[in-house]
């Protein structure tokens, strides 16, 4: 019993000091130069050209599974063209951490406002164009549709989840 818990106290120990220095790694910077004045970095053209295939992949690969008709081959272009984040021709300036100090609270929280207006327009035109390919749809392929859009919002939904302890008390409030 003795050698059971020297044992596992020393583990506990060993595990306590590589967590400790795995997270002290995790928090250096990167090699290199680092950040310039604007910590936000516009993509690659190679990166870009990643999404790109990737998202024409996914577009492939959901025309497909839908049995998109002839009839149907329109409806889908303009869903396609209605839903595809459009890049600016030129990347948005960015302010440098000077410029962000100067702020006002009243004009941050300006500018906090035009970026959800953003949005908001953004992600209403892609509702709307959902909704109008979806009435375009026989009742199988709106099944499939759905299937789809609900294995991608479960994608979407984990990748913002807090971390594990999200779920903790579920399990405890139930028990009691």
């Amino acid at each position: 019993m003795l050698n059971l818990k020297k044992s596992l106290i020393t583990g506990l120990f060993a595990t306590g000091v590589a967590l400790t220095s795995m997270s002290s790694f995790a928090q250096m910077p990167p090699p290199g130069p680092g950040p310039g004045p604007d910590a936000h970095h516009a993509p690659t053209p190679e990166q870009i050209a990643k999404m790109e295939q990737w998202r024409a992949k996914r577009e492939a690969k959901l025309h497909d599974k839908l049995k998109i008709t002839a009839a149907q081959e329109d409806a889908w272009k303009t869903f396609i063209t209605k839903t595809t984040p459009q890049r600016p021709p030129e990347p948005p300036k960015h302010l440098s951490k000077d410029e962000w100090s100067k702020l006002t609270a009243p004009e941050l929280l300006d500018r906090q406002q035009e970026h959800m207006k953003h949005w908001q327009e953004a992600h209403a035109q892609r509702i709307t164009a959902t909704k109008e390919f979806y009435a375009v749809l026989t009742a199988d392929q709106q099944k499939v549709f759905d299937e789809e859009f609900r294995k991608m919002e479960q994608r979407r939904m984990h990748q913002h989840r807090p971390g594990p302890w999200h779920d903790q008390g579920k399990d405890d409030a139930a028990g009691k």
